[in-house]
């Protein structure tokens, strides 16, 4: 089970000619497509689809792109959808004016492949960076507030009782402030995580996998003793092409809640396998727990956009920043599991081609 859902872009425009070719150019560019030919049945569309973006003409019978634009912006749910405007002719009172009624952008008829797709792509990466803060700002509200709460109130708890109890309750209030520390700082590394992918612009290489499978290992000794978990590597990796930071952290993030949710003294079986046409390799963390069922499943792996909407325990945020990594490196992960057959969390990167090094250290 992978996640990639398609990016849906609503056309709204009268000439058919015009319509058609947008429409050409969105799918084959990757993305999905619905149109119509007047403002009317476009807002109708658009109420009914919710599309990721729209593109409008401003001369249309029945609605015009400005009454479209003043429609779009006064309806919650539509009200955040970019919104990008081609016309024959637009002049600058025509400019300003659909600017003030919520317009992103505006391209000149005839126009050309690029410019629209240029426009689609700097319009989607604005949205997608307004969702993040958004989001960022939830996570760090709903994240945060209980584990702090949880350490104020045991060492709160521990400055009143201190000398006035027992040394094992003393221990058990220290303990579960450390508890609610590690789970902050976590948090707070997986954030910061967050915006280094989002920020740092990397060259991904050749990288040698075993290496990066045994530092993630190292880092998550403790974690390993204390649940009893056992490892199973197979004796040698394919190599694939990414960063190894990064690589490292999605290693990491799926040892570590295989180790924890797996159950005591879990199993867990890693490998890796190159796809059927060698341009792709498949790597894996496969647990023999409880496993996971359908509506579990498509609750993991969510952008980190909806983290606020689905949580799932111990999953949510980790996971996302795990889709984010390798969606950038050119891959993709999903999960496969049923109940009670535990459950394979997978990641897919590039293979090096035959004239590049084995890895790079």
């Amino acid at each position: 089970m992978s996640t990639h859902p398609p990016v849906s872009i609503l056309v709204i425009e009268d000439d058919l000619s015009v319509r058609q070719t947008l429409v050409d150019i969105l799918e084959l560019n990757g993305y999905r497509a619905s149109a119509a030919d007047n403002g009317l049945d476009g807002l109708a569309l658009a109420r009914r689809d919710l599309p990721t973006l729209i593109i409008t003409d401003i001369a249309m019978p029945r609605m015009t792109g400005f009454e479209l634009l003043t429609a779009l912006r006064a309806d919650e749910k539509l009200r955040g959808i970019p919104v990008i405007v081609i016309s024959a002719k637009i002049d600058r009172e025509a400019t300003r004016h659909g600017m003030e009624l919520g317009a992103d952008d505006f391209i000149t008829k005839p126009f050309t492949e690029d410019e629209v797709l240029h426009s689609i792509r700097a319009r989607l990466e604005k949205r997608e960076l307004l969702d993040e803060l958004d989001a960022f700002a939830h996570t760090v509200a709903h994240d945060l507030k209980n584990p702090l709460a949880t350490l104020y109130g045991r060492l709160g708890l521990l400055e009143m009782t201190l000398g006035k109890t027992t040394p094992e309750a003393d221990l058990k209030n220290v303990a579960e402030a450390l508890t609610a520390a590690t789970r902050l700082s976590t948090i707070i590394d997986d954030l910061l995580m967050l915006a280094g992918v989002r920020q740092q612009h990397i060259q991904p290489t050749v990288l040698d996998t075993s290496a990066l499978v045994a530092e993630a290992l190292d880092r998550l000794e403790a974690l390993l003793q204390k649940t009893g978990a056992r490892i199973n590597r197979p004796p040698s990796w394919p190599a694939a092409i990414g960063f190894a930071p990064w690589v490292i952290h999605v290693w990491s993030n799926y040892i570590s809640n295989a180790a924890k949710y797996a159950g005591p003294a879990a199993v867990i079986d890693l490998g890796a396998a190159p796809s059927a046409d060698g341009r792709r390799v498949r790597f894996w963390v496969q647990d023999h727990g409880p496993g996971l069922d359908a509506a579990a499943q498509a609750a993991l792996f969510v952008p980190f956009t909806r983290i606020s909407a689905i949580r799932v325990k111990g999953h949510g945020l980790g996971l996302s920043i795990v889709r984010r990594i390798v969606e950038k490196l050119g891959g993709q992960v999903g999960v496969d599991s049923a109940r009670g057959q535990g459950a394979r969390f997978w990641f897919e990167l590039p293979a090096p081609t035959p004239s590049q090094p084995p890895f790079s250290p």
